[in-house]
Parts: structure tokens; C-alpha cells; sequence
């Protein structure tokens, strides 16, 4: 699945660089099937975030290619959710209306006003929180925030999601609770996911594929490990971590951690 006439996202070559002049990624080549989830993790500096922004077009200059079922993402009127660190919700819009509009602008001309409400009811239901739908973002929780931005970014049903860090500030209860809303909302409306994460139990309990990314150097030139996880994948959530198989593998992990990190 090299090729660039793979069905799903493919990252040829993708460079950043800061004003500077320091790389930030680069000439990463990645082939994420659509419908995928990989979990990607590394160190600070590595360019986990920088990697999301660029397939976001958060990024206007960048160099190498990002192509999604084989045409040029940029080319592509592709729907991409973002679910960034902050958040990236609108304080002066209710919970509601930061769905809302996102609906308008992702999915324009299709649907109506009934339809976006359908959409929104639907994932504000899923994500526990449809009585917060007239509160404004300041007056919520950290993890009540974070639920109506994973609500948002499913509702407007993209082909790519993109979530980055996105349950790293909750507590272990809210966490696990999150982690398996996202698996659940993952199989009924299947996306071609990236799911960035500082966790190793996070990164091999959500993840078909794991991206070790390599530490941040100058040349930034090393390829990342991409590390096959469909054994515990493919498992019920409450079995992954009692299983032989998520014990290897966050051996594995740590391994390359201990190895190229350092």
C-alpha cells in the first residue's frame, strides 16, 4: 500500500521546518489505510502535532505530498474533523451552535435545518452530554469540553479524523469512559483516524497500527517504527490489557522507546 493509488492517506516525503530552519518533520512516509485507526506517540518535539496540522491545512507550507484515496488532499474536497489539544471550541457560541456551524460548513447544501439537528441531538446523546447543549464552552469542565469537541467532530461525519492528545488532561475513570465512546463511535461511523497520545496503554488500546515517531533531532530524518497491533485490536476493550498480547507489545514500545529516544 506504498503507492499513491491507495485507497486512504498517504504521506510522501512530508517536511516542516520552523523560520528557523530546523526541522520539524522530515521526508516522513506514512500509509494509513482508509477506515484505519493508528495511534502515533513520541517525545516532545517529534512532530506529532506539527504531523496533524499539516493533514488539517493548518500548515500552508510544507514540503513532500498528503494524498487521500489517491488524489491530492488539498485537490480533494475531503472532510476532515480536528480535534486539537484545546479543544478549539468557540467561547461566545453554545454548545449547540459550536456543532452547528461546523455542520454548515463541512456538509453545506446538504440537509437542513432538521438534519443538523438530528446530527447534533445524536452525538450531544452519545457523548452524555445533551444537557449541556445551551451552556457555553468557559462554563464547562475540561472533559465535558472535550466531549462536545469528539461530538463535533464525528457529527459532521469526516473521512479523516484527526485527534490530538485529546483525553491527555482527564482523570482515569472520565479517560477510560472517553476511550471506549471513541471505539464504539469509531465502528458505527468508521473514519480514517490518526489518534495522537503521550500514553503507551492509550496508544496500544485504541490503535489497528502503532507510529512510534522517532525524537526531534536537527536532520529529523529517521523513519518512525510502525508497529502492527491487530492482536489486541481485535479484542474487547476489558480483555486488552489482561491479554498476552498487550503485555508483548508495551514491552515492544518500550523497548524502541529506551532505544531511539534517548
Amino acid at each position: 500500500m506504498s503507492s499513491l493509488e491507495s485507497n486512504g492517506l498517504q504521506i510522501k516525503e512530508l517536511q516542516v521546518a520552523y523560520h528557523n530552519g530546523r526541522q520539524v518533520l522530515g521526508n516522513l512516509n506514512l500509509v494509513l489505510p482508509e477506515f484505519g485507526i493508528y495511534t502515533v506517540i513520541g517525545p516532545s518535539g517529534s512532530g506529532k502535532s506539527t504531523l496533524l496540522r499539516a493533514i488539517a491545512g493548518l500548515l500552508p507550507g510544507y514540503g513532500g505530498k498528503l494524498h487521500f484515496n489517491g488524489k491530492p488532499l488539498r485537490d480533494k474536497n475531503t472532510r476532515i474533523g480536528l480535534v486539537p489539544q484545546n479543544y478549539g471550541l468557540l467561547p461566545w457560541k453554545t454548545v449547540h451552535d459550536n456543532i452547528d456551524i461546523a455542520l454548515k460548513i463541512a456538509r453545506a447544501g446538504e440537509g437542513g435545518k432538521e438534519a443538523r439537528e438530528t446530527q447534533i441531538a445524536k452525538w450531544l446523546t452519545a457523548m452524555g452530554i445533551a444537557g449541556l447543549a445551551g451552556r457555553y464552552p468557559l462554563s464547562l469542565s475540561g472533559g465535558q469540553q472535550q466531549r462536545v469537541a469528539i461530538a463535533r467532530a464525528f457529527a459532521i461525519r469526516p473521512e479523516i479524523l484527526l485527534l490530538d492528545e485529546p483525553f491527555s488532561a482527564l482523570d482515569a475513570m472520565t479517560r477510560e469512559g472517553l476511550q471506549r465512546l471513541f471505539l464504539g463511535n469509531w465502528q458505527e461511523q468508521p473514519a480514517t483516524a490518526l489518534f495522537v497520545t503521550h500514553d503507551v496503554e492509550e496508544a496500544i488500546l485504541l490503535g489497528q497500527r502503532i507510529v512510534v515517531m522517532p525524537a526531534g533531532k536537527t536532520d529529523a530524518a529517521e523513519a518512525p517504527e510502525i508497529l502492527d497491533n491487530s492482536a489486541v485490536f481485535g479484542l474487547n476493550y476489558e480483555d486488552k490489557r489482561d491479554s498476552a498480547a498487550y503485555t508483548e507489545q508495551s514491552r515492544r514500545i518500550r523497548r524502541i522507546m529506551q532505544e531511539k529516544w534517548q
